[in-house]
């Protein structure tokens, strides 16, 4: 399969024969606060959306000083994410977390843009490795800010491996993130291919859509305190691919596909659903 046969994939609305319901329950991992919204695991074979990236309000009084390749800089211990994944045999995280940048050739104190991720398990001469890819800092056509919306494509163009598209939308008009890309490269579509998931295209997979406010040094462990938020990241015209009668269509990804996961408590969230349209905040004060 090619990349264009998934981008000029026709909508199915019709009956699908066998499909398999999303699962009741599903295991919550503790450590950050996430929304997340997953399919059933089942003969699909990528994701695609609008996404518009949330407003990032970070709670000034939780961060910490570290050190790496640029210099000795303060970050806040949380940090906002927007992802999908598609997962057969392991779970992949692929979109969009916060960073640092380039602006004028200097690296910014602190974290300015959302850029491209893309988290892979699998096994290797026996072992299991974890890798944690993106593009990198210098490459600032493929920076993305608060406000900004994106078209995603995540898809099985062959089998164990996934490809990511990403294109640049609308531009954000947020300040200070509109006055940040006059000084940029010209924003370009990213493609990413070959991107390691075991069994997907060959057995069943599920595939997600995240929005989470992630938190230094907590994996595994209980959900911090935080008044940081999240606000107004939005999913638009979300759709699962899948071969019908030797056809790739697009699916809508809604509500009787898809159960929602809110960590570490609903009360942590508010979101708005109208068909395959959903906005939501993380943690605003209410």
């Amino acid at each position: 399969m090619i990349l264009e046969q998934y981008l000029h994939a026709q909508v199915y609305d019709g009956l699908i024969k066998q499909e398999k319901t999303p699962p009741q329950d599903y295991p919550v991992f503790s450590g950050a606060l996430y929304y997340k919204a997953v399919s059933s695991k089942d003969s699909w074979l990528g994701i695609e959306a609008e996404i518009t990236l949330p407003k990032w309000e970070p709670d000034t009084a939780r961060f910490e000083c570290f050190r790496n390749a640029y210099g000795e800089f303060k970050r806040y211990l949380d940090t906002p994410s927007v992802y999908v994944g598609g997962s057969s045999d392991h779970e992949t995280d692929i979109g969009f977390g916060f960073f640092q940048g380039m602006l004028n050739n200097k690296i910014t104190e602190g974290k300015i843009t959302f850029r491209p991720f893309w988290r892979t398990i699998y096994i290797k001469n026996g072992e299991e490795r974890n890798d944690y890819l993106g593009t990198d800092i210098n490459q600032t056509e493929y920076y993305f800010f608060p406000g900004d919306k994106v078209l995603l494509d995540l898809v099985c163009n062959k089998p164990n491996f996934l490809t990511l598209r990403i294109e640049l939308l609308n531009e954000t008009d947020l300040y200070p993130y509109k006055e940040y890309r006059k000084s940029l490269k010209k924003p370009k579509v990213l493609i990413i291919e070959n991107i390691i998931a075991p069994g997907n295209g060959l057995k069943d997979s599920e595939y997600k859509r995240v929005n989470a406010i992630d938190q230094y040094h907590n994996e595994g462990k209980s959900t911090q305190e935080t008044n940081a938020e999240a606000i107004a990241g939005s999913w638009k015209n979300v759709y699962l691919f899948r071969k019908i009668n030797d056809k790739i269509y697009k699916v809508p990804f809604i509500a009787e596909r898809i159960t929602r996961i809110m960590s570490p408590s609903p009360n942590a969230f508010n979101y708005f659903t109208q068909g395959n349209y959903e906005v939501i905040d993380i943690n605003k004060k209410r």
